[in-house]
């Protein structure tokens, strides 16, 4: 009798974004890294692509899209961020490229980033809180984490996934694993370069653009039925299924005698016949 093999572990195969922003990620902490260790004016340039509200503020608008793709340049903790980073989009992220598209999944994943830097502007005007809710500069790609991992949640409510390999847990609770992860952040005061109010940009990212239809994608075909029922005069769908269900708002549609077949019967024939077929 064979003994069963051990278990093998399918790892998920990355579509073309996905590689691009793995890629594009780890080559520019490398990047960084090196020019802030060790050029002249390093730490400034990377500086000039931090997402900074008050210079956001004052018209350096990149900073909203350029802070996402950063991570911290030096450090103990910058090889554990960078690793964190790979792999949190990793394992999930290719089953929203296969589902959406690469378009839509890039999309995405802006909206993710940009959503969380809005929303860190915008505690930023609290009077509370002091760096830890609104820090001066904000980078790295904790939002768009967050943001896949509400997404996928969505797109697979049912569908259960190892944990850190070993617990299995459910895509529904997957979610609100995810927001009690950025809660308990806020709790013990981690101090991340993302800060703890820009992962819940994710989680409003991940909420509204995820799952199939999407929130958004809903709220666009109600108000598009809504448009069109107005067009048609307060015509239900049900109407315009059911043909007999319609108001008349017109006389119906009758048959009128005549046309070619009459002129042609009150024609004379020719006197000359040699060209008649």
């Amino acid at each position: 009798m064979s003994q069963p093999g051990p278990m093998a572990i399918q790892l998920p195969r990355p579509g073309k974004v996905l590689r691009g922003v793995l890629w594009l990620v780890a080559a520019l902490a490398i990047f960084w890294a090196v020019a802030v260790q060790w050029v002249p004016g390093g730490l400034a340039a990377f500086s000039a692509l931090v997402f900074e509200p008050s210079l956001f503020l004052h018209g350096q608008l990149w900073r909203l899209f350029t802070a996402g793709l950063l991570s911290p340049p030096g450090g103990s903790g910058a090889v554990s961020h960078l690793l964190f980073v790979l792999v949190g989009l990793y394992f999930l992220s290719p089953d929203l490229e296969r589902r959406w598209g690469g378009p839509r999944f890039a999309g995405f994943l802006v909206a993710c980033l940009v959503a969380g830097n809005l929303l860190a502007l915008i505690f930023g005007f609290l009077p509370f809180g002091g760096p830890l809710l609104h820090p001066s500069g904000i980078y790295g790609m904790a939002a768009a984490i967050t943001g896949v991992a509400v997404a996928w949640s969505r797109e697979n409510a049912n569908l259960e996934v190892r944990l850190f390999f070993m617990l299995p847990v459910k895509g529904r609770q997957l979610l609100w694993l995810t927001i009690a992860y950025c809660v308990l952040a806020v709790l013990l005061a981690d101090a991340s370069t993302e800060g703890v109010v820009a992962p819940f940009g994710g989680v409003l990212a991940g909420v509204l653009f995820g799952g199939s239809p999407s929130l958004v994608r809903t709220a666009y075909l109600q108000w598009k039925l809504a448009s069109l029922r107005k067009s048609a005069g307060g015509i239900s769908a049900a109407a315009i299924l059911d043909p007999t269900r319609r108001k008349a708002k017109g006389p119906s549609l009758r048959v009128v005698q005549g046309g070619v077949e009459d002129e042609v019967s009150k024609r004379q024939p020719p006197r000359d016949k040699r060209y008649l077929n």
